[in-house]
């Protein structure tokens, strides 16, 4: 999958698997997280729609309540990349929304 596809289902909340990316509709645990994004993760998830994974850690997740929460944690450089793109995909969504 490349990263325009990757951006577009993230946008659009759908289920997907890209080698160390993907979504989700349900918790797959809260693999590397620490500290804050971890409590926050744990206070979201049971209301969370969609979480996005970079090699099993959630990196951000939607709320119906809160929207959009992506973690402050730095991880690898790959992970930093899948961050960018979960914030283009955010982006994208809200203009899609107006």
């Amino acid at each position: 999958m490349n990263q325009r596809d990757a951006i577009h289902y993230i946008a659009t909340r759908q289920e997907f698997k890209a080698s160390a990316l993907s979504g989700s509709r349900y918790s797959l645990g809260g693999g590397q997280l620490m500290g804050k994004d971890l409590a926050t993760f744990e206070a979201d998830v049971n209301g969370a729609d969609y979480i996005v994974y970079s090699y099993n850690t959630p990196i951000a997740w939607h709320t119906l309540n809160f929207g959009w929460y992506v973690v402050a944690q730095k991880f690898s450089v790959t992970t930093s990349k899948h961050t960018n793109q979960v914030r283009r995909a955010i982006a994208e969504a809200l203009v899609g929304a107006n």
